[in-house]
């Protein structure tokens, strides 16, 4: 297959993502069993509007395992990989080296700007080669096979969203899609990623109509945050990671831990809050999306809290679907 040829596909792939807009359901997500904390109903204008964004954060996602799916697939991946070209200096082979494989990582680089850098690792977790060429360099680790992605690879063969991670290349927060390199035989030969660009989420969550009192984040399993609607704060940034606790220790993440979704009211940062919360698995992991209202200060009647779950917040409305493409 020429190189072309996996132009035309990635890009046959953008169109059928976006065809069918927030209608379209993941084939890799799988439904939760929803039940609400303060209201039995389960149809809470919030809560369907979040269920809307994590469909278009299903299909994004999606989209770009897919790509890397069919990278991975192709002959030039197939090639076994030659660990003679290995050079411990560089943290890996060689800028002009296995040559047909990096362009193919440059071109998902070219046409996803989600992706902050494409990697081969060997079925061993050694680093074959990091695109661009200046990640590779800056490598303070060679083997990553302590990472969750590949860990998780290795034992399922099957394609896998990661935590939230501190890179060892550029010491920013990023989560990674990691799908296995298969040969004829069925044996992983290496495993092909793609590190995620958190500037994309915050980008998109900050494009929402909300009030100035609301708040949305994306968050793992684990409490990091990956993407955030207050301009304030940045996602990508190490700080980030090491603030985990301040979603961790909801009661709100912690029910939704449990795949249960709805809104409670509690403190967020000192303040009473209701918290919308929905989880979702995707890719044999979860993220979870938590919509933070803050009450009146000094709010002893929870009512005119919980009084915002009527409220419909058109958070994903017909000019936030028309910029979806500046963001993904």
């Amino acid at each position: 297959m020429k190189i072309s040829n996996l132009l035309f596909g990635i890009i046959t792939i953008s169109i059928i993502s976006f065809s069918a807009n927030s209608h379209y359901i993941s084939v890799y997500a799988q439904d939760n069993q929803y039940s609400s904390i303060t209201n039995e109903n389960n149809n809470s204008s919030i809560l369907n509007e979040l269920k809307n964004i994590k469909t278009i954060l299903e299909n994004k996602v999606t989209k770009l395992a897919t790509a890397l799916q069919i990278a991975s697939s192709l002959p030039q991946i197939l090639q076994a990989p030659d660990i003679n070209l290995i050079d411990s200096n560089i943290n890996g082979i060689p800028e002009d080296a296995d040559i047909e494989k990096r362009k193919i990582a440059k071109i998902l680089l070219d046409q996803f700007n989600e992706f902050a850098s494409i990697v081969f690792l060997l079925n061993n977790g050694d680093v074959y080669f990091d695109e661009p060429f200046e990640n590779q360099l800056n490598r303070t680790a060679t083997n990553l096979s302590f990472r969750d992605y590949y860990q998780v690879v290795e034992q399922t063969k099957k394609t896998y969203l990661s935590d939230a991670i501190i890179s060892k290349a550029t010491g920013k927060n990023l989560a990674v899609i990691a799908t296995p390199v298969i040969n004829k035989e069925n044996d992983i030969i290496g495993i092909f990623l793609g590190t995620i660009n958190f500037n994309n989420y915050d980008q998109f969550l900050q494009s929402l109509n909300l009030q100035n009192n609301t708040r949305l984040v994306m968050i793992d399993k684990n409490g990091v945050k990956i993407g955030d609607s207050n301009e304030n704060e940045t996602s990508i940034s190490k700080e980030s990671f090491e603030k985990k606790e301040q979603f961790s220790n909801l009661t709100s993440f912690k029910l939704a831990l449990e795949g249960k979704s709805g809104s409670i009211l509690e403190k967020f940062n000192g303040k009473e809050s209701q918290i919308t919360f929905l989880p979702y698995d995707i890719f044999q992991n979860k993220r979870i999306l938590l919509l933070i209202q803050g009450c009146n200060s000094d709010v002893t009647n929870s009512n005119l809290c919980i009084d915002n779950n009527n409220k419909e917040l058109n958070l994903v409305n017909e000019n936030v679907l028309t910029r979806l493409n500046s963001f993904f």
